[in-house]
């Protein structure tokens, strides 16, 4: 089986997990096309059963929290491994970005991205999970890099 294939699997079978672990959620469907370094390099993170989660962690005033990386601010996330615990690495992923700990309430929104080769459109498809998820801070403040904003821009997805 080619790496579409198993990446499709790999998101077939993570949905299926986060369908019988939680309530209802939307689900989308969206094609990008990356440089063939970032595609290249999405192609070996799918063969390790990877996929991507990023948090909305809201304080008592509703704000969400986000983080600086270079391009804006951003929710906190990263790529995480088919060995992990989708709650533990997005709270994880929460705390050392910022500093807060959060208790994850539910997922606001799933994206299977299909991954395209700019340079090469004949190169096979490579499917991605990427999850949004929903929490409210457990204890802690931000460190310099974490804001609260009460009007968060418009989640990009991040593949």
């Amino acid at each position: 089986m080619g790496v579409a294939g198993k990446s499709r699997d790999h998101v077939e079978e993570l949905l299926s997990e986060l369908e019988s672990d939680y309530d209802s959620f939307p689900v989308s469907q969206t094609t990008v096309s990356v440089s063939a370094d970032h595609y290249d390099r999405v192609v070996e993170q799918c063969q390790r059963g990877i996929a991507r989660v990023d948090v909305h962690v809201h304080n008592d005033q509703d704000d969400v929290l986000l983080v600086e990386n270079g391009d804006g601010l951003t929710a906190p996330g990263e790529i995480i491994s088919a060995e992990d615990s989708l709650e533990d690495r997005a709270r994880r992923a929460v705390r050392q970005s910022t500093g807060v700990e959060c208790r994850i309430e539910t997922i606001q929104e799933v994206t299977i991205a299909g991954v395209h080769s700019e340079a090469d459109p004949d190169a096979e498809p490579v499917y991605r999970l990427v999850v949004l998820m929903s929490a409210r801070v457990a204890a802690g403040s931000p460190s310099s890099n974490g804001h609260w904003q009460a009007d968060p821009p418009e989640s990009e997805l991040v593949i």
